[in-house]
């Protein structure tokens, strides 16, 4: 985000949820004029109602307001105040528990014709991630319901991740009758369907004694081939997948590497899935390129396993051939035998540049509260761990692996920042990466073009309620600048930079309270903020109060300003440097004002100089010759009135 000059560094919205909650999706559009509209969120039932919608509307960084769908309508509307700027929808639902998957419909328009959907149109979908077994057995007891009477098509596939099932078989019920028992994998089965018709669909899972995990899809359409069932699901413990969304339909790239440090991974894959579409898989490590997928959710499903030692490895999802590279999802674990400790293990990934000497540091932010334990990190290249001697490390060209192993403070969670960078007099940032310790955070760096104040602000904007944990932390090569919580409300610190790269760590827990409907308390709404401080302009004088025609000193300092205006008395006008000293001769009674303006606004500071009549001389006599009074107008004529003294 740096610019030559830039006022906003960074200015977002975000609606996040808990762990294994379906997570929201957000849409943004802009309007360049000022005019009422309407916004219609409508549930589409298909493959099922949702338990809940609700969408949240935000202007830049404030929310405008939020509207609810009706269980009996399956509609919600909100009227969208008049103003121009650029617009956030923020949806977040909760899909019918048997079929875990709901879609929805948005449609903006100006109020005069709310159904032409002029403004803003999209369909998109939720889809709740899939729950993990403990064991290598899953099984699936859903319902759909069916469109029209005729033959549909079942087609349950096996996808062979992490390896091929042992079994996998489906049935499909209207209450005690079968209507077709024992569907096999791998071959699409005709049933016959009665019209509008509930069903119970029941599939049943073995994975591999060697893997005890694995992955499958069923699919079922109607007569006219319209989809009425479409899902992916783990076999056993296979963890559940991260949906992604993929905004518009593209091709993907998929990169999966095994660092093997400490040890290598004895298994590692990845697959990639739309509705019951297998798109891609790695079952070792290595890259897939060109991968098409549609607009709307990817689940990315991992599977890794680690030998006797632990071990590393990265994934990074990424837009096909896009410069610079469009990340979509990128992740390093570590990998723990089992069983685990009560510490756990993080990985970050340096790329070297060159062979050479560089510094390590890790440090504990003690926010929001301090680590129980850190450990003295290690560092590894091709395997091999490398020494450390007062955080310094030599290695050659190429990637290194950071390891750390950290223990959350009891009941709460911390965060601990890693920084690689060469050593010498003006060191070169290779890595810059921050870590949360037992909770949810996000992470992200900002690029400041220029050196000044700035403002970094969180608000809790409440939707659909209050956050339980919310808060920021801003750190530049693991040392911390600021620290936010949005207690209440919000969260505001100020701080000054230089030019050069930022991170900023956010940590967002949603409450799981029931001041909402219980479905919605897993989700939260935040605001962040962080641009250009307004300047700060100190105006003073040598003295409140002078005879008539005396001198007083202004002396004048400013902080972010690039131009500053003198205004209020004679000889105390037009431009002026952001700080100096001037004397200044003054007749009368003036408030004189210095106006400074910067990237970040503008600010003023005043001050007044009263006059009083000048004191008699000669001995007390009253009268003063016509001729003196004229020639002492004609001194302050000629340029008495401002004197500069020195300017800074």
């Amino acid at each position: 985000m740096g610019a030559a000059r830039a006022d906003v560094l960074l200015d977002q919205t975000s609606a996040v949820g808990l762990p294994g909650v379906a997570p929201p999706v957000e849409y943004s559009f802009t309007e360049s004029t000022a005019q009422a509209l309407t916004l219609t969120l409508t549930d589409l039932a298909t493959p099922a109602a949702f338990g809940s919608l609700e969408v949240a509307v935000t202007l830049n960084d404030a929310l405008v307001g939020t509207a609810t769908v009706s269980a009996t309508t399956h509609t919600g509307t909100f009227a969208i105040p008049a103003a121009a700027g650029n617009y956030t929808l923020h949806v977040i639902g909760v899909p019918n528990a048997t079929q875990g998957i709901g879609n929805f419909g948005i449609c903006v328009a100006p109020t005069a014709s709310a159904a032409s959907c002029s403004v803003y149109q999209n369909s998109g979908s939720i889809t709740t991630p899939a729950a993990t077994s403990s064991t290598g057995t899953s099984t699936l007891n859903t319902n759909f319901t069916s469109t029209t009477a005729g033959n549909y098509i079942v087609t349950l596939t096996d996808d062979a991740f992490p390896a091929a099932l042992q079994s996998l078989s489906a049935g499909v019920f209207s209450g005690s009758n079968a209507i077709m028992v024992n569907i096999p994998s791998g071959t699409p089965t005709p049933i016959t369907l009665a019209a509008k018709t509930s069903y119970q669909l029941l599939i049943a899972a073995q994975a591999g004694t060697a893997t005890e995990a694995g992955l499958y899809g069923i699919r079922i359409t109607d007569p006219s081939g319209a989809i009425v069932f479409d899902r992916t699901l783990p076999v056993g413990i296979l963890p559940g997948s991260t949906v992604v969304d993929s905004t518009t339909a593209q091709s993907l790239s998929v990169i999966l590497t095994d660092y093997a440090y400490p040890a290598a991974l004895s298994s590692v894959g990845v697959a990639l899935t739309q509705g019951s579409t297998l798109l891609t898989e790695l079952t070792d490590p290595g890259s897939a390129t060109n991968v098409p997928v549609a607009a709307g959710n990817v689940e990315v499903w991992q599977y890794a396993v680690a030998g006797a030692q632990p071990g590393t490895y990265s994934l990074n999802l990424s837009v096909y051939q896009s410069n610079p590279v469009d990340n979509l999802f990128s992740t390093t674990q570590v990998v723990n035998p089992a069983p685990s400790t009560s510490a756990t293990s993080f990985a970050f990934v340096a790329n070297l540049p060159t062979a050479g000497t560089y510094n390590l540091v890790v440090n504990d932010f003690q926010f929001p509260g301090s680590l129980q334990s850190i450990s003295s990190p290690t560092v590894a290249q091709n395997g091999t761990v490398l020494p450390l001697s007062s955080g310094n490390f030599t290695a050659v060209q190429g990637p290194v692996v950071v390891l750390v192993n950290a223990s959350p403070p009891t009941g709460s969670l911390g965060i601990f920042g890693v920084t690689v960078q060469t050593t010498g007099t003006t060191p070169s940032v290779v890595l810059d990466q921050t870590q949360a310790v037992g909770g949810i955070f996000n992470t992200q760096t900002i690029t400041v073009g220029i050196s000044g104040n700035f403002n970094a602000s969180l608000t809790d904007l409440k939707f659909p309620q209050a956050f339980g944990t919310l808060a920021f932390v801003l750190s530049q090569n693991s040392q911390v600048l600021g620290k936010a919580y949005a207690e209440g409300s919000s969260g505001t610190f100020q701080y000054s930079s230089t030019p050069g790269k930022y991170v900023v760590t956010l940590v967002a827990i949603p409450s799981s309270g029931v001041t909402v409907p219980p479905s919605l308390g897993n989700y939260g709404l935040y605001s962040l903020h962080v641009a250009s401080a307004p300047p700060t302009v100190k105006l003073t004088s040598s003295a409140a109060s002078v005879a008539a025609g005396g001198a007083v000193t202004l002396t004048w300092s400013s902080q972010s300003a690039t131009s500053c205006t003198a205004g209020g008395g004679t000889g105390w006008t037009g431009s002026e440097a952001d700080s100096g000293t001037l004397s200044l001769v003054v007749s009368a009674t003036e408030t004189l004002t210095l106006t400074c303006t910067g990237p970040g606004g503008s600010a003023a500071d005043s001050v007044t100089v009263t006059t009083t009549a000048p004191s008699k001389s000669g001995g007390g006599g009253a009268f003063e010759p016509a001729w003196l009074i004229a020639m002492g107008g004609l001194w302050f004529a000629i340029g008495w009135r401002r004197r500069r003294v020195s300017t800074v």
